[in-house]
């Protein structure tokens, strides 16, 4: 299989703009993004609470006021993890912001970006003073993104703002080697593998044994592995999984429950409310008629 196959489908952004930023409040501390890759950059920056971010090689619970960047191809998922959170992603192709014209800052800064020479850094070390700055500006674009309809200088100023993030990143020499991240592995790969069978399929019956085939392991061996990797067993991420979506289609259709839960998976509907409540805290019937959201649909 190619593993290139194993990732976000569509890019985000328009063709005129390939960026897209995001404003995410999570009330109950239930905010979900499955374990997905792309091949943009994503920078995030916790304002509120804390989340927790998950990479193929690494956890890291990220504080309020603390950025992180993943590169491109980075397995990654987001789970909530504080009572209320809100945090801001700015997700864009890095070529965005290439010259037309080959100068210094083409080939000595951004071709180099683009190519995968140099790195961002995963945000830990950096100074609480460029952390601010940083964090500063990244809602500075989510701000000019949220102003692209009305503003005739919105795409001009996104660009701008994204180029003063890359300029304190170089200025305090924070990038690194492409040959030193290690962010794309085996293990990666194999993960990847095993995430775009559950989007393909988990609306239908899936076996221990059909997950691990997916990478050609013994069904215990891969229960270790995912468990070391992901934090949860294989069926404890397949069902939050499948209440999400569940949850998504309860908040925008008006199809029965029950039709829902089979949509999503679930054969017997017990099963489903306790999963359910687990996951949300309340029942599937309860979730919907709440006001307010449980958890917000999380664009990604």
């Amino acid at each position: 299989m190619d593993i290139l196959t194993y990732h976000e489908s569509h890019s985000h952004g328009a063709l005129g703009l390939p960026f897209q930023a995001y404003s995410q409040e999570d009330p109950y501390g239930q905010y979900f993004v499955p374990y997905h890759w792309h091949e943009e950059v994503e920078f995030l920056y916790v304002t509120k609470g804390s989340l927790m971010l998950r990479t193929q090689n690494q956890t890291r619970m990220l504080q309020e006021g603390h950025i992180y960047f993943i590169n491109p191809g980075t397995l990654h998922g987001l789970f909530g993890n504080s009572q209320f959170s809100h945090h801001y992603a700015l997700v864009f192709r890095l070529d965005m912001l290439n010259f037309l014209q080959s100068d210094t800052c083409q080939t000595s800064y951004l071709a180099p970006l683009c190519t995968g020479k140099y790195l961002f850094p995963d945000g830990e070390d950096l100074s609480p003073e460029l952390t601010a700055q940083i964090g500063s500006l990244i809602k500075k674009a989510a701000d000019e993104y949220r102003n692209c309809d009305t503003s005739l200088t919105a795409a001009l100023s996104i660009k701008i703002t994204l180029l003063q993030i890359l300029e304190l990143l170089f200025a305090s020499q924070s990038f690194i080697p492409g040959t030193l991240a290690g962010e794309v592995s085996g293990d990666g790969n194999s993960l990847k593998a095993v995430f775009s069978y559950i989007e393909s399929h988990y609306g239908e019956k899936i076996s221990l044994e059909d997950l691990a085939a997916t990478i050609h392991m013994n069904r215990n061996y891969f229960c270790r592995f995912f468990k070391e990797k992901v934090g949860k067993t294989p069926f404890s991420y397949l069902n939050e999984y499948r209440v999400n979506q569940a949850a998504s289609q309860l908040l925008s259709t008006r199809l029965p429950i029950t039709e829902i839960a089979l949509n999503a998976g679930f054969e017997n509907m017990s099963y489903f409310i306790r999963q359910f409540k687990r996951c949300k805290g309340c029942t599937p019937s309860a979730y919907r008629n709440t006001e307010e959201p449980k958890s917000l649909p999380i664009p990604f």
